[in-house]
Parts: structure tokens; C-alpha cells; sequence
């Protein structure tokens, strides 16, 4: 506790002094306010189209070209730092939701997406702190610390300074991991079906939430997915066909055919991508596809072995398997920028909560939590030196981290007993489960789906 309040100490120190001497330095090196929130572009840019009845020009990256290309000019925003424009990569949907903000200029939009932003993070922060153990939840010691670690973090930096809607995404997902560690199979699923508008995040934690849950997970997933994408139909025809067929091709366009931000990846397939090819562009080669699948498919076995060990709702070790579910996802997806690690804010804390309820954790929990704080404090570093070196520190000690993460939780399955230090074992503060009697529900997954 008291290493870990240093840390935050630290990390405070090291943020703050860089934001003052940020201010005494000469303007060319300093960091403007015209270089923060780029990735809005997009937001902005798609909100704008919808807006004015273009759904069609969404994935048209000439028309999305020129439109920001004289907003980038007007705003006075470096091109440098832009990449020359930003394509929008969301379902159709998803921009339905900037149309408001794209009435506003682009500085008045921006602010209240900051704002936004900010509220989501304090409310995910929130709902986090509820799921440490009992005694520790109104300690200000340990809320404090929580919040200070996660909100200085590299990730929650780069979320911030990039405009990205990071901070969304981990109150959905923080959402969904508190109706899925109280047994609300339905309310669960309805909210995680709410990562729609980022596929890469919705599809693993999918996928184990309806192993863990059932039936009633996979109800509320298809519903709101489903409203999702009949709302696509209904307000945007033709538009998820051009997401469907257009969007592969501008993938290609940004990452095979220009020199491409691989170093900024978290998944297996960026880190063998720059590691044989580096940034330039260039198909991928038989051996960088080799080594992916090869990696992928060792890590997708140990996760589809926890999840179906775990795939009775009332076996315990939810935690487990959510936090194995949430650090293994990064890597298996073939799109992961290093801003969405901040989602493993809730892994961590869940790795928290664990400790805090055994006060004497084996050699593994240890050296899991060595292996957490080395990723934290290495991330600073990683675009630097991944650009230059070609290989991708965060990656590695993601990877270290998944796998030390998966080897607790399958060594956990095998021992009952190791279940007890769990805070999702103790359901007194769960006790409106409101989901038909799922809480109640003991029989797999299968034959819940069966029945």
C-alpha cells in the first residue's frame, strides 16, 4: 500500500512538472493547445456528414479528405500531427451521436466532448471503487489511490490529448462487469452490447460473458445490438454496407499502403509487423502472418480453456475470468490502439480487490502485480523506442501480463479454496439480482441455450 501511494506520488510529480514546464520552454517545443484532441477529426467530420444527409461520404476518404482538410487549415491545427485527415473507422451509428456536437464549431465541440469524457471516467472510477472489498470502498486511502493511478495513468493521457472516446468505453465496459459479478445476465449483456460502436472491444468480452452468464447475457446483447443495428437500417440506408464493404479497403489504404503507426498497436499482429517489416508500408509477409497466428492461437487456448472451465455462472472466480477475458483482448485483436489499455484499469482493480481480501498473496499474485506496474511505467517510453528499435515494449509486458494473469486464474479453477479471497464470492451487496432468477441458474451456458 504504502510502495504503491509512492507511485502515485510520483506519477503525479512527473505529470505535473511536465505540465508547468511545458509552459516555460520555447513555443516551438512546447505542446500548443491547437496540438490536442486531433482524433476528434473524425468525430466531428462523420457528426457533420450525418448531419447534412452524406451518410454515404462516411467511408469515402476523398469527401471525408475534403472536408477536414479546409477545417484543419481554419483551426489552425499542425498537419503534421493529423496525418493529413482522419478517416473514420466506427459503425454508421456511432456518428449519429456527433451530429448535435458538429452544429457547434469545432473548439466548442471538442470542450464538450472533453467534458463528457471526464464525467464518464469519474463514473467509471466510481463503479470500480464499489468493487473492492467491503471495508476498503469509503477508505479514502484506498479510493484515493485508485483514482489517482488511474487517472494519471499513460493511457487516460493519451485518451485525453488524442480526443478519443476512451473514457466512454470504460464506463460501458465498468457497467457490464458490475451486472456481470452480481449475476444480472440480462442487464449485463444489454449494456456490453453497447461496444457495438467499437467491434474490437465488444467481441472477446462478448464472447466470455455469454459462457459465464448464458442465455440471458446473450438476450441482452443481441437486443441492444440488435436495436443498434436496426437503427442503422431505419436512419442511415445503405450505410452499413458501405461500412461492410469500404471500411477493409481504407484499413488497407492507412496501414499497408502509407507508412503506418504500428509502434502505437497493442496486438499481436502490430508487434510481428514492425518487428520484421518496421513502419513503412508493405503487405504483411507469410512470416509476420505465421508468427501472429502462431501467438494468437496459444493465447485464445488458455483464455477458451478458463472460459469454459468457468462457464457455470455459480462456479466463482468471475473476477478471474473477467480480468484474464479483459488483458487478453488487446492482443488477439487486430485493431488496438495503446489509448484503449486504459480499459484495463478494471482488470487491475479487480486484481486489487483480490489482494486486499489476502493479505499474504502467493509468489504469482506478487510477481503479477511487479508485472503490472512495469507495463504502467513503461508505456511512456514505448513510441519512442518502438519507432526507432522496432519493437514493441508494451506488447511484451502485455503479453507477460496476460499470461501470468491466465496461468492464476486456471491455476485458481483447480483449487476451490483459492476462490474465498474473491469479492464476487460475497453477494450480500447484490442482492437485487432482477433477472428472472439468473443468479439461481446453475446449469452451463449450453444447456441454457438448450432449454
Amino acid at each position: 500500500m504504502r510502495g504503491l501511494w509512492k507511485l502515485a506520488v510520483a506519477a503525479v510529480t512527473l505529470v505535473a512538472t511536465v505540465a508547468i514546464g511545458n509552459a516555460f520552454i520555447a513555443p516551438d517545443r512546447a505542446v500548443a493547445g491547437n496540438m490536442l484532441g486531433h482524433d476528434f477529426l473524425a468525430f466531428y467530420t462523420a457528426g457533420t456528414f450525418v448531419r447534412e444527409g452524406r451518410s454515404a461520404d462516411l467511408y469515402d476518404l476523398e469527401a471525408v479528405k475534403a472536408f477536414e482538410d479546409p477545417l484543419i487549415a481554419r483551426e489552425g491545427l499542425p498537419v503534421e500531427s493529423t496525418s493529413t485527415f482522419a478517416p473514420w473507422w466506427n459503425p454508421p451509428f456511432y456518428a449519429l451521436l456527433f451530429a448535435p456536437l458538429s452544429r457547434l464549431s469545432f473548439k466548442a465541440a471538442l470542450g464538450v466532448w472533453w467534458a463528457a469524457g471526464a464525467i464518464s471516467l469519474i463514473g467509471a472510477i466510481v463503479l470500480m471503487i464499489r468493487w473492492l472489498p467491503r471495508p476498503f470502498r469509503t477508505d479514502w486511502r484506498y479510493a484515493g489511490l485508485a483514482a489517482i493511478l488511474i487517472g494519471v495513468s499513460m493511457p487516460a493521457i493519451l485518451a485525453a490529448t488524442h480526443g478519443q472516446n476512451t473514457f466512454i468505453s470504460l464506463l460501458i465496459i465498468c457497467a457490464a462487469i458490475t451486472f456481470w459479478r452480481s449475476r444480472r445476465a440480462f442487464s449485463a449483456g444489454l449494456i456490453a452490447g453497447l461496444l457495438c460502436y467499437k467491434p474490437q472491444l465488444a467481441a472477446v468480452i462478448a464472447a466470455g460473458m455469454v459462457l459465464s452468464l448464458g442465455r440471458r447475457a446473450l438476450l441482452g446483447l443481441c437486443i441492444s445490438g440488435g436495436g443498434l443495428l436496426g437503427l442503422t437500417l431505419i436512419a442511415m440506408p445503405g450505410a452499413l454496407m458501405d461500412y461492410l464493404h469500404r471500411l477493409p479497403v481504407n484499413v488497407r489504404f492507412m496501414q499497408v499502403q502509407n507508412t503506418y503507426l504500428w509502434e502505437r498497436h497493442v496486438t499481436l499482429k502490430g508487434f510481428w509487423r514492425l518487428l520484421l517489416l518496421g513502419r513503412d508500408a508493405a503487405e504483411a509477409t507469410p512470416a509476420v502472418q505465421l508468427w501472429t497466428w502462431a501467438t494468437a492461437a496459444l493465447l485464445a487456448a488458455a483464455l477458451g480453456a478458463l472460459l469454459w472451465r468457468r462457464r457455470d455462472a455459480n462456479s466463482g472466480g468471475v473476477d478471474d475470468l473477467i480480468a484474464a477475458t479483459l488483458v487478453t483482448m488487446p492482443l488477439l485483436m487486430p485493431f488496438y490502439f495503446d489509448y484503449d489499455l486504459l480499459l484495463l484499469a478494471a482488470p487491475a482493480v479487480l486484481l486489487g480487490a483480490s489482494r486486499l481480501a489476502r493479505p499474504n498473496p502467493p509468489a504469482l499474485d506478487r510477481g503479477l502485480i511487479a508485472a503490472w506496474i512495469a507495463l504502467g511505467a513503461w508505456m511512456p517510453f514505448n513510441p519512442a523506442v518502438g519507432g526507432h528499435w522496432h519493437v514493441n515494449g508494451t506488447v511484451i509486458l502485455l503479453a507477460v501480463v496476460a499470461a501470468m494473469t491466465l496461468a492464476r486464474a486456471l491455476g485458481r479453477a483447480a483449487d476451490p479454496a483459492a476462490m474465498s479471497d474473491q469479492p464476487d464470492a460475497d453477494h450480500s451487496d447484490h442482492s437485487d439480482h432482477g433477472d428472472s432468477g439468473a443468479a439461481n441458474d446453475k446449469r452451463p451456458w449450453a444447456e441454457g441455450i438448450a432449454a
